[in-house]
């Protein structure tokens, strides 16, 4: 098979959940060329990635005639397979031959949205299923500029090996998804108290208020690299981590990629649909009448968040802490 197209979802997030697809129909098609089609955040992703052939940024599509410009640019690509996992007409012209194997939808007893876009995969594409599960890897690509960069900030701050190094992700692009302020400045200072960690804040840069909040309400010194990573080489950071700290936001799936112990902070979305997926986890969340209410704005007072303790938070990364030295 000489082309293949990938329709992906929007998202930075959402985009990490499809790279073991990727990975799944590189390994199957190794001589393949691979044409991608997500939205223009997740695109970032894909930057330098020498897995992708072609890259198509749907957002810059607008309207009904950027649509059928698009269309248009993916015939011509001449692909001989399409997955779509995005749900869109497109595979009607690109996959005729086929057109019914996207009509089918991942059954409801399949909850979360990695284990769904695999099972697209195996029904799409199926000579790709047998290689879903040799994942030895994380899927997400690292170029020499990422590992040099990642390199760099250990030098710069003087990391110990013999010491945790702990990634903090306070921020969420929906303000309803981040837990407090005034704990994450709590269990960073008493991770740094009790285990002599090494704290590393990090967020997009609209987030670096929320992060500058946490830093001046802590008590002892510790990292921020707001600004100073990819979100690529977020991941590669979170790779040579002890552990994240994260809300229901794009690092959660960075960390679980690369297989970082994470402790996820759930409030109003579905940990069961988009929570970590890396071998060492724990989430947290508060068993309320209303959540996860997956809506943009609380109907209350943010209780699904603000009832989650500092010691909640701390114990759960305690623990896994414990549960990676015994590895």
């Amino acid at each position: 098979m000489k082309r293949i197209i990938i329709i992906g979802p929007s998202n930075i997030g959402d985009g990490v959940l499809v790279m073991d697809v990727i990975a799944a129909v590189c390994r199957t098609y190794p001589d393949a060329q691979i044409g991608l089609v997500v939205g223009e955040r997740a695109s970032m992703l894909f930057d330098q990635d020498e897995r992708i052939h072609r890259l198509w940024a749907i957002d810059t599509f607008e309207g009904a005639l950027g649509r059928i410009k698009l269309l248009i640019e993916l015939m011509q690509y001449r692909a001989e397979a399409c997955v779509d996992l995005r749900g869109t007409a497109f595979p009607l012209l690109l996959a005729p031959k086929v057109f019914w194997r996207y009509l089918k939808q991942p059954p409801k007893r399949i909850v979360h949205m990695h284990k769904r876009h695999l099972w697209k995969l195996s029904h799409q594409l199926p000579e790709a299923a047998a290689s879903m599960d040799k994942k030895d890897k994380p899927s997400l690509w690292q170029s020499a500029s990422d590992t040099e960069r990642v390199n760099q900030l250990w030098s710069r701050w003087r990391l110990s090996s013999a010491l945790p190094v702990i990634v903090i992700c306070p921020g969420a692009r929906s303000h309803i998804k981040r837990w407090t302020v005034e704990g994450f400045a709590q269990v960073a200072d008493r991770l740094i108290e009790e285990h002599e960690a090494q704290i590393i804040f990090s967020g997009e840069i609209a987030e670096k208020g929320v992060i500058d909040d946490v830093m001046e309400l802590m008590t002892k010194p510790a990292y921020s690299a707001v600004g100073m990573l990819t979100v690529r080489q977020l991941a590669w950071v979170m790779h040579r981590a002890t552990l994240v700290i994260t809300n229901d936001s794009a690092s959660l799936h960075l960390a679980s990629n690369v297989s970082t112990p994470t402790v996820a902070i759930f409030g109003p979305t579905d940990a069961t649909q988009y929570g970590p997926i890396a071998p060492h986890h724990q989430v947290l969340r508060r068993q309320l009448f209303c959540s996860p209410c997956k809506v943009a704005l609380c109907a209350y007072n943010h209780e699904c968040m603000r009832y989650i303790s500092a010691d909640e938070v701390y114990a759960a990364a305690d623990t896994l802490l414990h549960e990676v030295e015994r590895v």
